[in-house]
């Protein structure tokens, strides 16, 4: 029983992590084909090492499944802890159908379309960066699944910063496009985690 509840959850966590790279694939292409419709549209070095992370995610998940995936060799707790993994994995898709659905022209990188308006309600009402806490939690998941060192290490030294950093050039882009109406947003909504104000709010000017 445990070995099977082990593979299923496994399968899915493994599963949603290339189906996330595959995502993000689509969406740059998307990008790409729609370039003209940018008024603005930036790359600087925080964008270029977070667009590297689908393809980190990649190499870590196929190590993992190399490495540390032994269904033949099961206890509980590596069935509790593949289950846990799967259950963030998931609720990571949930909030990422439901980031497109609130905005479908949803596209890849850092920019505002010409047509653009600021987003609020949706999975956008929930938090300011749904799609990001969406990645984190895929993260987590897959580390939490197999109790993976490298996948933690790798989260906690990589993949939080640098989209914490990800978020806060966002945000002052935002800031800069939108004003008040987006410092009203952030006053309103949390940034990443429901009803938490764990990282500093941009203010006026800042």
């Amino acid at each position: 029983m445990a070995e099977q509840a082990y593979l299923v959850a496994a399968l899915i966590v493994v599963g949603g992590s290339y189906l996330r790279v595959l995502a993000v694939a689509g969406a740059a292409l998307r990008t790409l084909l729609s370039r003209g419709r940018f008024r603005r549209f930036q790359m600087g070095l925080v964008e270029m090492l977070t667009a590297v992370e689908p393809l980190v995610l990649a190499a870590v998940t196929s190590l993992v499944l190399v490495f540390q995936f032994e269904p033949d060799d099961v206890s509980v707790l590596d069935a509790v802890a593949a289950a846990i993994g799967a259950a963030l994995v998931l609720y990571a898709w949930n909030l990422t159908i439901w980031s497109f659905l609130s905005w479908r022209s949803i596209f890849f990188g850092h920019g505002v379309q010409e047509d653009q308006k600021l987003v609020t309600g949706g999975a956008y009402g929930l938090v300011r960066h749904p799609i990001y806490l969406g990645v984190l939690l895929i993260w987590l998941g897959l580390s939490v699944a197999f109790l993976s060192p490298i996948a933690f290490i790798i989260t906690a030294v990589y993949v939080v910063p640098i989209y914490i950093l990800y978020m806060r050039s966002e945000e002052r882009m935002m800031k800069e496009e939108f004003g008040e109406a987006y410092a009203r947003y952030c006053r309103r909504v949390p940034m990443l985690l429901p009803y938490v104000r764990l990282i500093p709010q941009l203010r006026p000017g800042g």
